[in-house]
């Protein structure tokens, strides 16, 4: 049995941070399409899809995100989430997650609204079981949505080991001023760096730097000057996919 407000599926649960809201899914078979606080159903600025990875599944997706450099694929791989064309992909990246090897690919995309949005594609892999993560966020609101987000999944239990509540920091680079990068803090105090976003974008000012620095938080989650090891999306930097 698990917890009130917990979601479940084979090999996995996640206990919801407040405010989130299932908003679709097959829950049955254990997929979810959630809504962080602040993103409604209709603009929908914000959006998490969770599901289960079989073993046999898995190197097949696997195979998917590390080809994810041609724009294409990374557009195949998402369209179902009204994505219409992708204008930038990041480097696939590995890093070690409380619940084991994490593969994360990431990329900017328009969705049917040509709203910009940043989609983190999140493999987290278990000793027993495994699961694919796809955040989405509006790049023009992001700061509202990030933590929420992040937190969710560091909150993933794989193979019901549960996790530690989650430690976000954000970091602000001096001479990375066009980014900003969160990491989680792992329980022996490790950052393990998840993305970094830009802090313009389209001409838009999203977030002032030197404001952050003089205030110590960004919606509460607290901020740490150091250096990125995060690349950023370059806009436009491949041709939208048709």
């Amino acid at each position: 049995m698990f917890p009130p407000n917990t979601i479940s599926g084979p090999g996995f649960s996640v206990p919801l941070p407040l405010g989130f809201v299932i908003a679709d899914g097959l829950p049955a078979y254990g997929i979810y399409r959630l809504l962080p606080p602040g993103s409604g159903p209709l603009s929908i600025d914000a959006l998490i899809q969770i599901r289960p990875v079989s073993p046999a599944d898995l190197p097949l997706l696997l195979q998917n995100v590390y080809s994810m450099d041609n724009p294409q694929m990374a557009l195949a791989q998402v369209a179902s989430l009204g994505l219409v064309s992708v204008l930038g992909v990041l480097p696939v990246r590995q890093v070690q997650m409380p619940q084991g090897l994490t593969h994360i690919r990431e990329f900017n995309a328009l969705n049917l609204l040509q709203l910009p949005l940043r989609v983190m594609e999140i493999v987290m892999t278990g000793p027993q079981s495994a699961v694919e993560v796809l955040v989405l966020m509006s790049l023009y609101r992001w700061m509202e949505f990030v933590a929420p987000c992040l937190d969710f999944v560091a909150r993933v239990n794989l193979g019901g080991v549960p996790q530690a509540a989650p430690e976000l920091r954000a970091v602000v680079d001096q001479n990375r001023k066009d980014q900003i990068e969160y990491q989680l803090i792992s329980p022996d105090q490790a950052p393990i760096p998840l993305t970094a976003l830009p802090t313009s974008y389209g001409g838009t000012t999203i977030i002032h730097v030197d404001t952050l620095i003089q205030t110590g938080n960004i919606n509460g989650t607290g901020i740490a000057v150091g250096t990125h090891s995060t690349a950023a999306v370059t806009s436009n930097a491949t041709t939208a996919a048709p």
